[in-house]
């Protein structure tokens, strides 16, 4: 349980802060510190991203170890891992948090975020799995 808690925590990181990069690029991040009631700011944006990226890490690399053996199962899962992160987060719960209505009648215009959250997926899935990969079979079974 601690090394699977740890690879979806490391692999959750690593995917948050390439996705970041990404949504920093399109101005994504900076409405997120309304999220942590302070003014939009591309710094403080950072802040829920991350949290929300190590979550995200943690839930999949619990599902990912019980159901998605081998790397194709780790990289499909992160990828379906991304989407549902763009539906939840974006076109849902970000809107409805600041006082918006859900946005998907608007989805095309965030699809270039969505390739930020499919890039979070990939690099979840990649980093979980070549981590996983690095744990010796009885100390996954602990």
């Amino acid at each position: 349980m601690g090394q699977t808690l740890y690879a979806g925590l490391l692999a959750g990181l690593v995917a948050g802060l390439v996705s970041g990069i990404m949504l920093q690029l399109m101005w994504v991040l900076t409405p997120l510190s309304l999220l942590l009631s302070l003014p939009p700011n591309p710094s403080t944006g950072w802040i829920p991203h991350l949290i929300i990226s190590l979550i995200f890490g943690i839930v999949f690399a619990f599902v990912a170890e019980a159901f998605l053996p081998g790397r194709s199962g780790a990289v499909a899962g992160g990828l379906i891992t991304g989407l549902l992160a763009w539906i939840v987060g974006p076109l849902t719960l970000v809107p409805l948090w600041i006082g918006l209505p859900p946005q998907y009648t608007l989805a095309s215009r965030w699809l270039k975020v969505l390739a930020a959250y499919l890039a979070y997926g990939l690099v979840l899935g990649e980093v979980f799995h070549a981590f996983r990969e690095r744990i010796p079979e009885r100390r996954r079974a602990e």
